[in-house]
């Protein structure tokens, strides 16, 4: 059965402004569907492909295909002005189908699915173009075209080792999106409140809880979550050396998701990136040049404040968190092994993450809205990317947790 399609509580916008950037570093799988379609379209003809592989075959046994990739890294269809050649020789309909839903993105639920954005769109991340709301007929028409969207089996788990009922998983990710999407308060202290949430239930047992307990608990644990975490921002300190070695290393599986960073398969990339290992692991002086589209700096300049920045500056920081709240996708869909709270840590870390690139690519200017717009890319690929829905990322983010360090980095960066 295919679930109905709703709308998440918060405005997004997105037009198509032919940037070309979803074509660069992208796998994009292809149903029998798309397979046809291609062959149909006999590219072998074409005087720009005749010795050019369009599709890539995975799997041994039952023959899967992927659009190919360039030297370049992009998509073989992807022309110098930065337009598909389906699309100019065929039309949109022509494409393949994950091609056109992009950058839609539905999160299955259990009675619906929210629709939201892939943010590493910068027209997304800029928030610019129609709303949802006015093309939502057009995304389900092309959801019907795709395999059924049906519920999962089962919600992800509370907390670590304690999975609830889908009444229960809302309950508590529906107050994570209401402090999430307190305008009383700025971002970093509403990431606060999640995780002193969070924190708080953790310490709960709720296998002894009725639902209409639990109800009463999660009003408690928010109640004390915004009184408690105002004591973070009366006296921010630094993380200490545990806690600054992990969020290291997670800032260097961040970097190379950023937008202006194409990552290139060869020996000399793979010696860059043990020379950066080494100097991220040891976290001072001068920072290797990690790509040309980020200006020297140190690591030491990386750790000190920003300063105020204007709310527009910010504005699409601020809507990629509110929502992925909203939409409940940083729970829902890439790690789905993980629980809601450990989920929620992992978004929140993203913020801090997300904070310390704003610096690396502004440099010594003050940033810019396309600087935000550049890292919000990143941290929503990130939701995606294997390295960080792993085991390693998930040990990772547990351990600044036990720390007491995700709140201390959070705060810290957000300066």
């Amino acid at each position: 059965m295919t679930l109905p399609i709703h709308i998440p509580a918060v405005v997004e916008r997105w037009d198509c402004h032919g940037c070309g950037l979803c074509c660069r570093a992208v796998i994009v799988p292809l149903s029998d569907e798309d397979v046809a379609r291609l062959r149909s379209q006999h590219w072998d003809q074409h005087p720009d492909y005749r010795r050019v592989r369009i599709m890539v075959r995975q799997g041994l046994w039952k023959p899967r295909y992927r659009l190919a990739l360039n030297k370049q890294n992009e998509c073989v269809f992807l022309t110098p002005e930065r337009r598909c050649r389906i699309h100019e020789l065929y039309g949109e309909a022509e494409k393949p189908l994950l091609c056109r839903m992009f950058p839609f993105q539905l999160v299955p639920l259990e009675k619906f699915a929210h629709v939201t954005l892939r943010r590493h769109c910068p027209s997304a991340a800029a928030d610019q173009g129609h709303t949802l709301k006015e093309q939502l007929p057009t995304l389900r028409e092309l959801a019907r075209k795709q395999p059924p969207v049906g519920a999962p089996t089962a919600p992800p788990a509370l907390i670590p080792q304690r999975r609830g009922s889908w009444n229960e998983f809302l309950g508590v990710a529906e107050r994570l999106e209401r402090m999430m999407l307190d305008q009383r308060f700025p971002l970093v202290r509403r990431l606060a409140h999640g995780l002193k949430f969070c924190d708080l239930l953790e310490t709960c047992r709720l296998h002894r809880l009725s639902s209409e307990r639990l109800h009463d608990l999660l009003e408690m644990l928010e109640n004390s979550a915004l009184d408690e975490a105002g004591a973070l921002f009366r006296q921010r300190r630094p993380p200490g050396l545990a806690g600054s070695l992990l969020f290291r290393q997670t800032v260097l599986e961040y970097v190379r998701l950023h937008p202006k960073y194409i990552i290139r398969q060869s020996w000399r990339e793979r010696w860059r990136l043990i020379v950066l290992a080494a100097a991220f692991a040891r976290g001072r002086g001068r920072l290797p040049a990690i790509h040309p589209c980020f200006p020297p700096n140190t690591f030491e300049a990386l750790d000190e404040p920003l300063g105020s920045l204007p709310a527009d500056v910010l504005r699409p920081l601020e809507a990629y968190f509110e929502a992925a709240a909203a939409s409940k996708q940083y729970a829902v869909l890439s790690r789905r092994q993980w629980s809601l709270v450990e989920s929620f840590r992992a978004l929140a870390l993203s913020y801090a993450v997300a904070m310390w690139m704003l610096r690396l690519s502004s440099g010594p200017r003050p940033p810019e809205t396309a600087d935000v717009a550049g890292v919000v890319g990143a941290i929503d690929r990130g939701q995606s990317y294997a390295a960080l829905a792993g085991r390693r990322h998930r040990s990772r983010t547990a351990s600044l947790a036990r720390l007491g360090e995700l709140p201390r980095l959070v705060a810290w960066y957000a300066r």
